[in-house]
């Protein structure tokens, strides 16, 4: 009775252990995710700038609707030596964290040519999602990533921000001092986004991460237009899915 006892107790110890250590190694994934991916994102460039549409005013010379844009372009980048390559990579999932005091979000695909990618750009994907298809190069405008590692881009707009109506300016610049021009300072337009990259590669496995940005760029309104490369995305954990 008692070696039964003892067998039983020792049992209890040891499943006992290996939950504790299942557990573990579950919270720790949970934390830190993949170690090592097929593909990881290289670098963000984030380009904030501030854009307008001359409205129809036959009383005024200049009658133009303000938005504020962020151009966001994705690298990503192949980090293991192996045959995978990327089937599809998603964004999805956009979440306004921070919503801006002034003007209506939009999230625009590229649908135009490099010198002007976002020319006939009108469907607003930030309540559904945008799927990059891996392919031999890199195509923008046909929603196309290097299966091997490339760039993805998408835009999201200021819109709604206000007209500059303006009969004494002989040209007019478009920049961030058209929101000077209305009165509209940083704080207002300020706003934090969040969104999920889904990476799907060849062997059908698909690794998931969020992204977490605060935009536009501080310096849009006294630079008129500012750039800035993002490369620290230890705080962004890939998942197994």
């Amino acid at each position: 009775m008692k070696k039964n006892l003892l067998k039983k107790c020792l049992f209890i110890i040891f499943l006992s252990a290996l939950l504790m250590v299942v557990i573990s190694i579950m919270l720790k994934y949970d934390v830190e995710g993949e170690k090592v991916l097929p593909f990881s994102i290289g670098k963000i460039l984030l380009v904030s700038t501030v854009d307008g549409h001359v409205v129809d005013d036959p009383e005024n010379i200049w009658n133009i609707d303000v938005t504020q844009i962020n151009d966001l372009y994705i690298y990503i980048d192949k980090t293991l030596e192996d045959e995978q390559t990327i089937n599809e990579i998603k964004i999805e999932n956009f979440v306004v964290n921070k919503i801006p005091s002034k003007g209506r979000l939009k999230v625009l695909r590229p649908t135009g040519e490099l010198s002007n990618l976002y020319t006939y750009s009108e469907q607003d994907y930030i309540f559904t999602e945008l799927t990059y298809t891996g392919a031999a190069i890199d195509d923008l405008k046909s929603l196309e990533i290097s299966n091997n590692g490339g760039v993805l881009a998408f835009r999201v707009a200021l819109e709604e921000l206000g007209t500059y109506i303006s009969n004494e300016d002989e040209e007019i610049t478009y920049d961030g001092k058209l929101l000077s021009n209305l009165g509209i300072n940083l704080e207002e337009i300020q706003f934090n986004l969040s969104f999920d990259i889904i990476i799907t590669t060849s062997d059908d496995v698909s690794y998931k991460g969020t992204i977490n940005l605060d935009m536009p760029i501080e310096t849009v309104i006294e630079d008129g237009s500012s750039n800035r490369e993002l490369t620290d995305f230890s705080n962004v954990v890939f998942k197994r899915i």
